[in-house]
């Protein structure tokens, strides 16, 4: 994580300032990486769930890749003696790591377990020859915690900080076609006062030596690793890149769905005035039941009559009502491009300061905050346990949960879509205790990611912008307006809310 620094903010930084984010020498280390690892980060936004369809293909990478940890004493080695260049297999004994899962839990070392900086990982993986011929190939990460260094056959592709967020890379440039290819994954889940959420490194004295220490104010473990699914796919060389769609009732049979769609791959302005998105709509049963074209700026609206709308369980007899939308890209004279689909629900959020309703009807929340911790597997993708939990929640008769307290994974917000589960969708901003400008630009970027994530799912019904946060300072008071102000600004047709521990008195924020 802290690769962050350019290596000029390092120099500029007071001894005093130093020592209270961490340790002088961890930094020093990382400052010496950097003119090495000179990526920006990668502020993800719009990226579509991979799915495949008549344009798209999509390839697991899931399953056991090539594991080693760095030297605490000497993190940057792999970045200086560049370990990316080559299999890790040459330069360390390597040991198989799960993915998705954290590493954590998967050996008996305590060593790992609580390790502290960088790891790595590795894997070969083939691209089929046919994939170079008009297309593009993505490679695509469901979640690394905290902070992701890729590099495909000795390239480095992306950087990007967040964990439990999804973040992507084209390749088409970096892969061999018909050959053999190397992955090769960094990770960094030091968490200081810069990150979200925010943390300390500091050394002790140990076994006559000094060992790295990570503490933090929230009271959960900071597990880490590839936590959730890695695909290569491919989108035609036009593509959609971004759908946004909103949707509202209009009467009792009467729905409407608003969608915006952002194509990506044109030469120019021109060029995109050229193209053409015809939606259509499908219910349950695979009857069309809206359809219409959009030319020019590719945003547009449908007509549902009888609309079936989407309903929380236990508020109506079929919760979770969702229709298939269907895109296809057009050039102007009806070439196919592009193909995706999603499920969309047709539902109306209204609040005010005492109520909370939808579709009309006030709506009384019955859940839990969660956590998408388990054993072995730490905070790694876990489909049996995600279903399994999902049908405790309705044995017991919820129908809502807070993604307590970082975003959960895709596959939760589908279920919940699909069952009618209410989410408060929460950012990973847990028990801040120090505010500065740097921290607040990742708290909105947090906020900007997860937006654009998990907008088109009709199951969140909240924007969380933090939990318990230390909101009696008087930075607190600017801090949590302008992330807040910014949240609606990305999203106005949810609330936005924040869990508060502190007394109203001395509450801030």
């Amino acid at each position: 994580m802290f690769l962050k620094y350019r290596w000029k903010v390092v120099l500029l930084l007071s001894a005093f300032s130093l020592l209270v984010m961490g340790i002088v020498g961890y930094l020093i280390h990382f400052a010496i990486a950097l003119v090495i690892v000179n990526k920006e980060v990668i502020p993800t936004r719009g990226m579509l769930y991979p799915r495949e369809s008549e344009t798209r293909e999509v390839r697991s990478l899931d399953g056991l890749w090539n594991f080693v940890t760095s030297d605490e004493a000497n993190p940057t080695q792999g970045v200086r003696d560049k370990w990316f260049n080559d299999d890790l297999s040459k330069v360390k004994d390597v040991i198989p790591m799960p993915v998705p899962a954290s590493y954590n839990d998967i050996t008996t070392d305590k060593a790992i377990r609580d390790h502290v900086g960088t790891v790595w990982y590795d894997r070969k993986f083939f691209v089929p020859r046919s994939w170079a011929k008009d297309q593009r190939v993505w490679l695509r990460f469901g979640s690394v915690h905290y902070e992701a260094f890729v590099w495909v056959n000795g390239e480095m592709v992306i950087k990007h900080e967040m964990g439990h967020l999804p973040f992507e890379a084209e390749v088409s440039n970096f892969v061999k076609y018909g050959e053999e290819n190397r992955i090769t994954v960094m990770c960094d889940n030091a968490l200081i006062q810069t990150t979200v959420p925010q943390g300390k490194i500091s050394e002790v004295k140990k076994d006559g030596g000094v060992a790295i220490v990570q503490s933090y104010t929230f009271d959960f473990f900071n597990y880490a690793g590839i936590h959730r699914s890695v695909h290569l796919y491919t989108t035609p060389k036009t593509f959609i890149e971004e759908v946004e769609v909103t949707s509202n009732l209009a009467e009792k049979s009467v729905g409407h769905i608003y969608y915006k769609v952002k194509v990506s791959g044109t030469a120019s302005n021109e060029a995109d005035s050229a193209l053409q998105i015809h939606v259509q709509l499908y219910n349950k049963e695979g009857v069309v039941v809206a359809n219409g074209t959009s030319n020019g700026d590719l945003n547009g609206a449908l007509e549902v009559k009888k609309v079936k709308p989407w309903w929380p369980y236990l508020m109506h007899p079929e919760p979770g009502y969702l229709y298939q939308m269907e895109l296809l890209l057009y050039t102007a004279d009806n070439t196919l491009l592009d193909v995706y689909r999603l499920k969309v629900g047709i539902r109306t959020l209204t609040w005010n300061n005492s109520s909370f309703l939808i579709n009309g009807r006030p709506v009384y929340f019955r859940g839990f905050g969660k956590h998408e911790d388990s054993d072995i597997r730490g905070k790694g993708l876990d489909l049996a346990l995600l279903t399994r939990d999902m049908n405790l929640l309705k044995w017991i008769g919820a129908n809502a949960y807070r993604t307590s307290h970082y975003p959960y994974s895709e596959e939760s917000m589908q279920f919940a879509d699909e069952n009618g589960l209410m989410i408060i969708d929460e950012c990973p901003s847990v028990d801040t205790d120090n505010y500065n400008q740097a921290l607040l630009d990742k708290h909105k970027s947090s906020m900007e990611q997860l937006i654009h994530r998990d907008r088109n799912h009709p199951s969140v019904i909240m924007w969380s912008i933090a939990n318990e946060p230390r909101t009696s300072p008087f930075q607190a008071d600017s801090h949590f307006q302008f992330v807040a102000n910014f949240t609606r600004s990305l999203d106005s047709t949810r609330p936005v809310t924040a869990a508060i521990a502190v007394p109203s008195a001395s509450d801030r924020a």
